[in-house]
């Protein structure tokens, strides 16, 4: 069975494709009653949008490149909900990516995208990615791009973000709120503004509460999945 196409819902309706084309695209210069009559006639017909044509005639794809480190990670599954939940009320779809924390990835993730033609690009920047050139490429192309949650100032690249340095020195006073003073702090790379606004946060709690300050050398620790029992007496034990 042939799909349906503009000419044949323009023949139905006696009118021409271009007017078929302008109401199905939510044209301002077509009147309610032509939209209603073609988007009912195109259902009638099963008629489904060339997407590819579609975007040729109006140089845009309707769809948004995303990149996360990883899906493994709780909140990049929150945002990315998020991300699409706006983007599919707002008639756009969803291209994921993850850069497994690797720049490689990254920029792999970045030229699948223009080869899609994507109208925009949302990224949180991968752990080990300190060359930037990918993303300056990303910018003289033109095309949008925003960072969320991981940036980098030094690009000038829009980002979306909350106040880390805010935060980790708020949760960092409540603990000492509590009573406690000997506080440890892990933190990731410190060339991503997020880790390094957190362990500013923490280090300027400690300094306003006159808590002393101990530096340990830098070192990449590997933290293995804790396993929490408990006994007849509901008491703690950890493995």
């Amino acid at each position: 069975m042939l799909k349906a196409t503009i000419t044949d819902i323009a023949k139905e309706l006696n009118t021409t494709p271009a007017t078929v084309s302008r109401a199905l695209s939510n044209h301002p210069r077509i009147s309610e009653k032509t939209k209603r009559s073609v988007q009912e006639t195109a259902l009638k017909l099963n008629y489904k949008t060339n997407r590819i044509a579609s975007s040729l005639r109006s140089g845009k794809t309707h769809l948004i490149g995303v990149i996360i480190p990883s899906a493994e990670i709780n909140f990049f599954g929150s945002v990315v909900h998020g991300i699409e939940s706006i983007a599919n009320e707002n008639g756009y779809g969803v291209l994921l990516f993850q850069s497994n924390e690797q720049r490689d990835y990254e920029e792999k993730g970045l030229q699948n995208f223009l080869s899609a033609r994507v109208d925009g690009i949302l990224v949180s920047i991968a752990k080990d990615t300190i060359d930037y050139s990918h993303f300056r490429e990303i910018k003289s192309r033109r095309v949008p791009l925003v960072f969320f949650d991981r940036v980098n100032d030094d690009l000038d690249i829009d980002s979306v973000v909350i106040d880390d340095y805010k935060g980790a020195f708020l949760a960092t006073e409540h603990l000492i709120s509590q009573g406690y003073t000997r506080i440890a702090h892990i933190s990731g790379p410190q060339h991503l503004k997020n880790f390094y606004d957190r362990l500013k946060g923490y280090m300027g709690a400690l300094q306003a509460n006159k808590i002393r300050i101990d530096h340990y050398s830098k070192q990449k620790v590997v933290l293995e999945p804790l396993l929490i029992c408990r006994d007849s007496s509901n008491r703690n034990t950890f493995v």
